[in-house]
């Protein structure tokens, strides 16, 4: 197995600066409301706890294939590197959620040092696109038709696996409550996004409906037959229509406000 290892198994004593730091992340995380909040509480207060230079945050049922994704980075991504890192379908995130849910559900660390030989080589190949030593990933699964929460820490600094896996679950309620919160007070706002002078157009609804199905630029243009650069230009422009980030976000807001059908 590659799961980190179990806390029960190992005991695990917080100093009194993690206890600290542990009550900072509790304090910090009541005043989250929105995206920005968040990012500047993971990379505060969290860091604290769990150093890393790269959260992929995620929300929805991945049985049904509607996982959400966020990504809050400290380090700059390139355009490209960062949509294969959230892409709803093969991305680098819903492969390290697939494999955490095929591992029990546990705290899992992946890196080339770790026990499983053969769970590496499967992220061997995304690790190095990235420039990733290693990554942890830990989540709560669906609950009474609630979402689930999934987080995907990349780039950890050094730490025993112990100590990592019980940092993890001493924080996942926290994380889960907190970003459950940020995407409930986003949703609710949907409605009023989208201004009339703001709604995408019908070119702008197709490329989002094949982006949506994780086709490049290039891909995109070829279908439509027109060019990359033009396929960019929209997808900059719905971006902005939408108040988003990213390729992902964009799908995901286009889903909620029913500009698109989710592809499952």
């Amino acid at each position: 197995m590659n799961q980190l290892s179990d806390p029960e198994d190992e005991f695990v004593a917080l100093s009194g600066l993690e206890l600290e730091r542990l009550h900072g992340v509790m304090h910090a995380a009541l005043g989250v409301r929105r995206r920005t909040h968040f990012y500047l509480w993971a990379q505060g207060r969290l860091q604290g706890l769990v150093p890393h230079e790269v959260l992929l945050c995620a929300h929805g049922d991945p049985s049904r294939r509607t996982l959400a994704f966020e990504r809050f980075s400290s380090i700059p991504l390139p355009e490209g590197d960062a949509d294969l890192l959230v892409n709803p379908e093969s991305g680098f995130a819903v492969q390290a959620i697939r494999a955490w849910t095929e591992q029990g559900n546990r705290p899992l660390f992946v890196a080339a040092d770790t026990r499983d030989e053969t769970l590496y080589r499967r992220f061997e190949s995304t690790l190095f696109r990235h420039r990733f030593e290693n990554f942890a990933v830990h989540g709560t699964l669906p609950l009474a038709g609630g979402p689930g929460t999934f987080f995907v820490f990349a780039q950890l600094a050094p730490s025993s696996p112990a100590r990592l896996a019980y940092a993890l679950d001493l924080l996942l309620p926290q994380l889960h409550l907190t970003y459950a919160r940020v995407v409930s007070n986003e949703q609710a706002e949907l409605p009023e996004v989208p201004a009339a002078e703001r709604l995408v157009t019908a070119r702008e609804v197709e490329i989002l409906q094949w982006v949506r199905d994780g086709k490049s630029n290039q891909e995109i243009g070829d279908i439509l037959a027109i060019s990359p650069l033009t396929v960019k230009n929209h997808v900059q422009k719905i971006l902005r229509k939408l108040d988003v980030q990213n390729r992902a976000q964009a799908v995901a807001r286009g889903i909620a406000l029913q500009i698109i059908r989710n592809s499952a």
